[in-house]
């Protein structure tokens, strides 16, 4: 989201109502639009491989992801349900269309038309498009629900209705969490 969402990264692009320094953009749907277009990108080359390299490389071709973790900011359902949108947001969005060849349920729920959407071959492309799935994680933060962000602008960052905050998670408090 550093490129297309807040304009942090290549190519610096962002909504010009969010005031950052950026090149132009709209946060309310590149984000989604590169990601379809990623996903389907990542489909054509494992096709393009299974069909004409691996049975004489006799390779196995995949896709690493990167997702955070995250932990209620309290034990209350509302946090932990806002945990449950900020996987979706973060690594469901990618997880969905290469295991179901569709985008989560709680994304097109939130997200509605800005999301663009596959069609059943895409879909089938997409779906399974990989031998293995690596997975980055560096580090958890705390989500919390945020009703305020229900009336804000539409962003990839206020769509999911999560505070994620700035301070990591102990890893000594996930591990006590979790045992």
């Amino acid at each position: 989201n550093g490129g297309y969402v807040v304009g942090e990264l290549a190519p610096g692009r962002c909504s010009e109502w969010q005031n950052l320094n950026c090149t132009g953009g709209n946060s309310a749907t590149e984000p989604y639009l590169i990601t379809h277009h990623q996903l389907l990108a990542h489909a054509t080359a494992v096709h393009l491989y299974r069909t004409i390299f691996q049975a004489s490389q006799k390779g196995v071709i995949g896709i690493t992801l990167l997702s955070h973790w995250f932990v209620p900011w309290a034990e209350v359902p509302h946090h932990e349900n806002a945990v449950q949108r900020a996987l979706v947001f973060m690594l469901g969005w990618f997880i969905d269309p290469l295991t179901k060849g569709v985008y989560p349920r709680t994304m097109l729920s939130h997200v509605r038309d800005r999301l663009p959407s596959f069609s059943k071959e895409q879909s089938r492309m997409v779906n399974g498009s990989f031998d293995f799935l690596g997975l980055n994680y560096y580090t958890a933060y705390y989500a919390a629900y945020d009703p305020s962000l229900k009336s804000a602008r539409p962003s990839y960052i206020t769509d999911p209705i999560v505070r994620k905050t700035a301070r990591q998670v102990n890893l000594l408090t996930l591990i006590c969490l979790y045992i």
